[in-house]
């Protein structure tokens, strides 16, 4: 039986909207089942106008609808794809749409951004009538799903389904002469004014380098002016073109500067015509070009949008490069091929009712290390629907094969083989201390973001290379120091805020673990490295750096723990940059766990913090509240999140997490010395000083 499916906008300026819609119309010709028709409908303005022509002339079924037509428009159609360039465009067509009974998706091409009440509520009532929503990255995936989760009910389904191009091969035939690149329609979006002025900057060191701006739009005339200000003489403004790819083959590099986007066409036409990239680090643009790529800048910043295009114009090597690994996620990725059966998918499903059963799309994950603390992951990793575990490493390949039956993921007997075989999104490293560095640098080469469980390294050296490597690559990192989570740290540093600590007693009074190795100093780092790190990193996350470190151990021999090379028992001096001081304890000759937290004590106030609870002490008694929700849930929502390119809330990244690592360290460097260590020298002298055990 066939369908019609009528693709529509009523923006007033469809630009890239329009040749979205023109690109998805000619892959669903073939991605949809034989008997369907397709057609495609513009506003009646000559741009709409425009639009109809240049799809009749590729064949396609369309017209313009004037503003009182659509009602009529869409009367026969069974499924409505309604394309808004902003969330409040497209109301008129979805309510048209259901009248006439057809069923309604709605492609939202930008994130959310309706802060009006009334738009809300218009967007919401709206929204009842939408069977789906699709999100054209994953980044503004996560905000529709967020935005519309405080909308009243019913709410559609939101389904990431990343736009795709259709390649239009060109010989590359650059000028001779450094050639920038940039499409984009002038509107205070694509931030032309922080362009202007990186160019400004750019003229000093390349006064050969010319920029072409391609687009016409309500800020031309301001952009021709601040031109005019500075003085520039190597900047054209071409108006609109219809020759953008032979534009792009006669270019050295596309600069696209925006303050948001959802998943720009122009940027995935450039990775397919081989033209490198330097562009704004927001969602959708970091989800095409990799986290990895070496030329994306912060937003507004000219300087730093300056810099990129110089290194890019200064290093043909880079560019060649870069250019080869943009065309490879292109064609992994961002065809328009893929976008067409994807959306074929979709409309299949909304049709026959199934929405529910549509397959989003998901972040694939893949863990390095099958033990105990990455089993705490998998059960909250495994109930989030946009998140799919599918390979698991482990040298005990009995664990590894065990753990990927349970989650329907693939086994390997080591990283380097999973991360050859698949194709993921983001790693856990979640392997003993004395196992780092393989797995994080092998993540650093392949531009995988990593989570990966503490201590970081037993080496300190290692762990600052690669901090460097991370910081080098800006590469998405965060380290398991859960505690950062707990609703109750919240509150006591909401409390401490206006009332520093002064004095803050630490414990980790607690038996010996089970695993042997971490009996070893060599292969744990003792309980002060491998446990007590936690209280260390909450003590920071409350008082800010440590300054000093005086550290004092004791060891003794135990029949039941043979081999066993750990201090037994372990105390220390913090002094904290803040003014504050803190004493540390530990041991782990207990047989069971007596006290683990942190006792904070500022003026007329006494806190004692655990992974459970929180007592305030003002002299009115001892309250003790319970904490709520699960802190390893919101690190990894967090750590996903900042994978999709939602808003990175990351409480602890690799570098941060350093900063805790080496105040661990400058502890047993402390007891094993009988020094006092301060931070500024460890940092000048981050070598290993663990005793190797003896056979």
């Amino acid at each position: 039986m066939g369908f019609t499916a009528v693709l529509a906008t009523d923006s007033p300026e469809p630009s890239g909207v329009g040749r979205h819609m023109l690109t998805l119309a000619a892959a669903l010709e073939t991605a949809l089942p034989s008997g369907w028709q397709v057609r495609l409908l513009f506003p009646d303005h000559p741009a709409g106008r425009s639009l109809v022509t240049e799809a009749r002339q590729r064949g396609l079924a369309a017209c313009a609808v004037p503003r009182d037509g659509w009602p009529a428009a869409l009367r026969k159609a069974d499924l409505v794809h309604v394309h808004a360039g902003i969330g409040w465009e497209g109301h008129g067509l979805v309510a048209a749409a259901r009248a006439g009974g057809a069923r309604v998706i709605r492609t939202e091409h930008l994130p959310w951004l309706i802060t009006c009440p009334a738009q809300r509520a218009e967007y919401a009532a709206m929204a009842a009538g939408v069977d789906a929503v699709i999100a054209v990255s994953r980044a503004a995936a996560n905000s529709w799903r967020a935005a519309l989760a405080d909308l009243p009910p019913p709410r559609p389904p939101v389904v990431c389904i990343p736009n795709g191009v259709a390649a239009v091969p060109r010989p590359r035939q650059p000028t001779g002469r450094p050639t920038i690149l940039c499409v984009a329609r002038f509107t205070p979006q694509k931030n032309h004014a922080v362009l202007i002025g990186a160019m400004a900057r750019l003229a000093r060191s390349h006064p050969d380098a010319r920029l072409q701006l391609v687009g016409t739009g309500p800020g031309e005339a301001a952009i021709r002016a601040r031109i005019d200000r500075l003085g520039l003489r190597n900047v054209d403004l071409l108006g609109h073109r219809d020759d953008v790819p032979d534009l792009m083959a006669a270019a050295d590099l596309l600069v696209l500067p925006s303050a948001f986007e959802g998943l720009p066409l122009v940027v995935l036409e450039a990775m397919a015509a081989g033209l490198p990239v330097v562009a704004t680090r927001i969602g959708g643009v970091v989800e095409a070009l990799g986290p990895d790529h070496p030329w994306l800048v912060p937003p507004g910043d000219r300087l730093a949008l300056a810099s990129a295009m110089a290194d890019a114009l200064d290093d043909r090597a880079s560019r060649t490069r870069t250019a080869a690994a943009q065309r490879a996620r292109f064609d992994d990725h961002y065809t328009a091929t893929r976008m067409g059966n994807d959306t074929a998918r979709l409309y299949t499903a909304v049709l026959s009712g199934r929405t529910g059963d549509f397959r989003m799309s998901k972040t694939r994950l893949g863990f390095i290390g099958a033990g105990g603390i990455a089993h705490r992951h998998f059960g909250v990793l495994e109930h989030m629907e946009d998140v799919q575990i599918v390979g698991i490493a482990d040298p005990d390949t009995t664990r590894a094969d065990e753990a990927a039956r349970r989650l329907g993921a693939r086994s390997f007997p080591d990283h380097e083989e999973m991360l050859a075989a698949l194709d993921l999104d983001a790693v856990y490293i979640c392997v003993p201390p004395f196992a780092h560095g393989a797995a994080e640098r092998a993540c650093i080469a392949r531009g995988l973001p990593f989570f990966v469980e503490k201590p970081l390294s037993l080496d300190l050296s290692l762990a600052e290379e690669i901090a460097a490597e991370v910081d080098r690559t800006g590469l998405i990192t965060a380290v398991g120091y859960h505690w950062r989570y707990l609703d109750t740290v919240d509150e006591a540093r909401a409390i401490l805020a206006d009332n520093p600590a002064q004095l803050m007693t630490g414990y980790w009074l607690d038996q010996t673990p089970p695993p042997q190795w971490w009996w070893r100093e060599d292969g744990s780092g003792g309980q002060i490295v491998e446990q007590a790190t936690h209280i260390i990193d909450l003590a920071r996350f409350l008082a800010g750096d440590v300054t000093e470190v005086f550290g004092l151990a004791s060891r003794r021999d135990r029949a039941d723990f043979s081999g066993l090379t750990v201090p037994t028992a372990t105390t220390a001096t913090l002094r904290f940059e803040s003014g504050t001081i803190a004493n540390l304890a530990a041991t782990c000759l207990l047989r069971w766990s007596h006290r683990v937290g942190l006792h904070v004590f500022a003026d007329a106030l006494a806190m004692e913090i655990t992974d459970h609870d929180l007592m305030v002490d003002v002299g009115r008694g001892r309250p003790v509240r319970h904490a709520e929700g699960d802190p390893v849930w919101r690190e990894d929502r967090d750590f996903i999140d900042a994978v999709q390119g939602h808003d990175n809330r990351i409480r602890c990244p690799y570098a941060e997490a350093l900063e805790t690592h080496r105040v661990a360290l400058a502890v047993s460097r402390s007891a094993a010395t009988g020094a006092l260590v301060t931070m500024e020298v460890l940092r000048s002298n981050p070598q290993p000083f663990f005793r190797q055990a003896t056979a």
